[in-house]
């Protein structure tokens, strides 16, 4: 695992756990993000936070412009 990949796993779930909390502060009973198909690793540590996914939203003729061919909306809820 490289450094980046290592600060990432340790410095993430407390940054999580803050918009989690600051949500339900502001009577949020949702978080939503989105995560493109690139990007697996975060797919995996949002799930490990109790983010659950939602069908992949593909960007067609976009995916050229953006460089990724879809997102993977991924929902909290308290």
């Amino acid at each position: 695992m490289s450094t980046q990949a290592r600060a990432a796993s340790v410095l993430a779930p407390p940054f999580i756990n803050a918009i989690k909390t600051e949500a339900g502060a502001k009577g949020l009973s949702k978080v939503r993000l989105d995560v493109i198909d690139s990007n697996p690793r975060a797919q995996a540590l949002y799930r490990r936070e109790g983010f659950v996914a939602g069908s992949p939203q593909h960007l067609g003729p976009m995916r050229l412009l953006f460089r990724f061919n879809s997102a993977t909306p991924m929902t909290w809820a308290a």
